[in-house]
């Protein structure tokens, strides 16, 4: 029983998920067409996924219904080559075929000749109508596909590479093409088969269009410094304005240290700024802050040994020991704790360490030489203090 409902579920999910796709793409602005004609395309593919769905699960489904999905998957073959027409032209900055009218008349036309032929009183007629339905599809596949070999050009760029932003328009064919596939062969499989075609078909293509937006944002970020492009001189005199500016005003101390901030110390754009330290430095603006508090919080391990940890991280400009801890070890390689000890430990004097020609003590009799004072006891230095650290306003 559970096994049936979630296949029941994942059938629909791809219908349901297809119509708000199509509405998706109706309320598009740019290329209309192209967008018009794959809205069109996903709801045909939606209803007649939704009937085979509902089909399978209840075989006594009015045969009407039956018929009304049929003639949806007649638009199937026309828009697929519709939207691989219109697309292609949009590559190619060049007008659709703008006949598009009449391939979706004639199928329309088709449909209307079949309504007058009722499912229920022509069922024989309905077989081979089913039949033609496929030939019908199969062959603007063919016309789509061929209209994609003749423009292979447009869809590589110059190395040869498949463009990101053509695998939705592959993956829409590819989708079709599985769809008519699966239908074609339920007498083999199950009727089921193509509604879960389509479910496939549909998170594939919205995977693929994730992809490609996220590829053009990343394009848009690239153009974006392009456009305000530094030279090589430009670039050291900033890097080394900021440098002075964070040493001798400290500002790595101030743990609210924005980047709008900081451009502004200098007298930059905040994108400039960003566009240097990411470019040229080949660091993020934390990464950047946190290398000077790091050096900040080296010095303060060494010379202010009573200093705890929590008070180190303060300090150095951390808003918290972890994030402290954390940058400190990816840094340096050592924790601050580690770090410390093992600079305590550099700096004591060797117990091996002797004068040659020092004289040997005698085990008895009084103290001379160098050993007169040997046991006289040192006085006790005071500790020194606690400090406490100010930050910059």
């Amino acid at each position: 029983m559970m096994s049936s409902q979630l296949l029941f579920l994942f059938s629909v999910l791809g219908g349901v998920n297809g119509v708000f796709l199509a509405l998706y793409f109706f309320t598009r602005r740019s290329n209309r067409l192209t967008h018009a004609m794959l809205g069109a395309l996903l709801i045909s593919v939606g209803f007649r996924t939704v009937k085979s769905t509902f089909y399978y699960f209840n075989p006594d489904l009015a045969i009407e219904f039956l018929q009304i999905g049929l003639a949806a998957c007649l638009l199937i073959g026309p828009l697929t080559y519709l939207y691989v027409d219109s697309h292609l032209a949009d590559l190619k900055a060049s007008a659709a075929n703008d006949r598009w009218r009449w391939h979706l008349l004639s199928a329309s036309c088709i449909i209307l000749i079949a309504v007058n032929f009722p499912y229920s009183q022509y069922p024989n007629a309905w077989f081979y109508y089913v039949c033609g339905i496929h030939g019908y599809w199969f062959a603007y596949l063919l016309l789509a596909g061929k209209k994609l070999w003749q423009s292979r050009a447009v869809l590589r760029d110059a190395d040869g590479k498949l463009i990101r932003g053509n695998i939705l328009l592959l993956s829409v064919y590819s989708g079709s093409f599985l769809l008519l596939a699966a239908y074609v062969t339920t007498p083999l499989t199950s009727y089921i088969v193509g509604a879960l075609s389509f479910t496939f078909s549909v998170h594939v293509a919205i995977l693929s269009w994730i992809v490609h937006h996220g590829a053009k944002a990343e394009v848009a970020k690239k153009e974006k410094y392009q456009n305000r492009k530094l030279t090589g001189q430009d670039a050291g005199e900033l890097i080394e304005s900021l440098n002075r500016v964070m040493r001798e005003q400290q500002l790595y101390l101030n743990p609210n240290l924005s980047l709008a901030l900081l451009a502004k110390k200098v007298g930059n754009l905040q994108t400039t700024v960003s566009q240097v330290i990411n470019e040229n430095l080949g660091k993020s603006f934390n990464l950047y802050i946190n290398e000077f508090r790091i050096q900040h919080a080296q010095d303060l391990l060494i010379s202010e040994s009573r200093m705890n940890m929590g008070l180190v991280a303060e300090c150095s400009g951390f808003n918290s020991t972890s994030t402290f801890f954390a940058a400190f070890k990816k840094t340096t390689g050592q924790t601050p704790a580690s770090y410390r000890a093992a600079r305590a430990s550099a700096s004591l004097p060797s117990c091996t360490d002797r004068t040659v020609g020092t004289p040997r003590r005698s085990l008895s009799g009084p103290l001379s030489g160098p050993w007169k004072y040997a046991t006289q006891p040192k006085l006790r230095q005071p500790l020194p203090p606690i400090v406490s650290c100010s930050r910059p306003g």
